[in-house]
């Protein structure tokens, strides 16, 4: 037998398989181990002692720290406004048994507030725009695509206006926001900047090029700068079908019985659909203290709308959506006395009318 010269050894155990192959305990954590060869036998030591084994286990424990430390970072990459860990600790405060009714709704008013000023604040760009030049760019399709005048790139950018780009070169382009008009017949300068919100003495400075801006030629182009676009006819739905039940304004609050400004509809809905009221993009869908389960949805840079108290929330933050899409299901979370729909509009961060934007049928 092959293990033959370890027969007189006094170790301690011995595994023989049929007889050929042998694994021999020498004391601790080292082993030797012997399996036929085709001249002679294989034979091996293995030593998992104490020092060896602490060091294995400290490796597996490294290991496994760095694998969760890596998944949580990345898993928390795509977070939006708030972070993971100050949005925990927000809604942990929601939470606390040990709030009065007035103190939780106040708690749940500053929640609600802090997000919609998070993305205000989100939403306010930078000044200059850093450009790469792509093949095929020319001053003139930048110009078209960022909606700024090509004296004005080129001015930030250090450049003559009939310079020919490369590939690769950096442009500054000023974030200013603004249009381009034709010319048509029959226009004023005076008139049209005013229908844009635009002072003359802006559009004289960015439009350099026009000597006499009184004698406008017809199918000229000119730059408004900052110009607002009039607000198309709303395109606005009822979040929910059902009966109205409180109303926009002050009212006696149902759970505190103290006289308190109501800042939307409630509408009563037994634990049916919640639509959008119009696209945007979710930019909250969670808990919130006194509003139970809430989205709010950012429509553009002046609207919002708060969707409370729902039982199902079927979006979540950063989703876009489309008016008339099914965002959640009613219910009777937070301060509640029956299953309805909460439902705001906000304008420029403050609670408008939502009668002035959908149509209650």
């Amino acid at each position: 037998m092959h293990h033959r010269r370890f027969q007189n050894n006094p170790a301690p155990r011995r595994l023989e398989i049929r007889g050929r192959v042998s694994l021999i305990h020498l004391g601790r954590g080292s082993f030797l181990y012997t399996f036929p060869g085709k001249a002679r036998p294989y034979i091996g030591r293995v030593d998992l002692s104490v020092v060896q084994m602490r060091k294995t286990a400290l490796m597996v424990v490294v290991l496994f720290s760095g694998f969760f430390l890596g998944f949580s970072v990345f898993s928390n990459a795509g977070s939006a406004i708030t972070t993971a860990s100050d949005e925990q600790e927000l809604v942990a405060g929601l939470n606390e048994k040990d709030l009065s009714p007035e103190e939780l709704d106040q708690k749940s008013e500053d929640f609600k507030n802090k997000i919609l000023s998070e993305d205000e604040e989100a939403s306010s760009g930078k000044d200059r725009i850093a450009y790469t030049v792509k093949p095929g760019d020319t001053l003139s399709t930048i110009s078209n695509r960022f909606r700024v005048p090509v004296h004005l790139i080129s001015k930030s950018s250090g450049i003559r206006p009939d310079s020919t780009l490369r590939v690769g070169q950096k442009l500054t382009i000023p974030n200013r926001p603004g249009i381009y008009y034709r010319i048509k017949a029959g226009d004023r300068l005076a008139k049209v900047a005013s229908y844009y919100s635009v002072k003359v003495e802006e559009v004289e400075k960015d439009n350099p090029s026009l000597h006499n801006l009184d004698l406008l030629p017809v199918g000229a182009s000119i730059f408004l700068p900052n110009a607002k676009i009039p607000d198309p006819p709303p395109m606005w739905s009822m979040p929910a079908v059902g009966r109205l039940s409180s109303n926009f304004g002050y009212r006696v609050h149902p759970i505190t019985r103290g006289r308190q400004f109501h800042g939307g509809i409630d509408i009563a809905v037994h634990y049916g659909p919640v639509r959008a009221a119009r696209d945007g993009v979710v930019i909250y869908a969670g808990p919130m203290g006194s509003y139970g389960n809430a989205i709010i949805i950012k429509h553009d840079s002046q609207f919002k709308t708060l969707y409370a108290h729902l039982s199902r929330v079927s979006v979540r933050t950063g989703q876009q959506v489309k008016r008339g899409s099914v965002i959640a299901t009613s219910g009777n979370t937070g301060f509640s006395t029956g299953p309805h729909l909460h439902f705001e509009v906000i304008y420029k961060g403050r609670a408008v009318p939502p009668f002035k934007y959908v149509k209650f049928r």
